[in-house]
């Protein structure tokens, strides 16, 4: 068998991919809370959540910058 190829992936990175996922999941789904909310007349429920969705999304933007910026670091050997 061949053997695998090193991965340039490191933890920090795959762990902020990881995150951002996650945050970008959870602001689907509030998004969801958000619109449902403001559909059942629910104004409070509508409005946090719809903040939350904001949040968690802009939080998921700033998780897939940090990596990108972790991976065009220059590798030393």
């Amino acid at each position: 068998m061949g053997e695998r190829p090193a991965s340039a992936d490191t933890p920090t990175s795959e762990a902020l991919a990881t995150t951002g996922l996650f945050l970008n999941i959870a602001s689907v789904i509030a998004l969801a809370l958000c619109l449902a909310g403001w559909g059942a007349s629910n104004a409070a429920l509508g409005t946090a959540a719809g903040i939350a969705a904001v949040l968690t999304f802009v939080g998921s933007l700033v998780c897939f910058g940090r990596q990108a910026d972790d991976q065009e670091a220059p590798q030393i050997a």
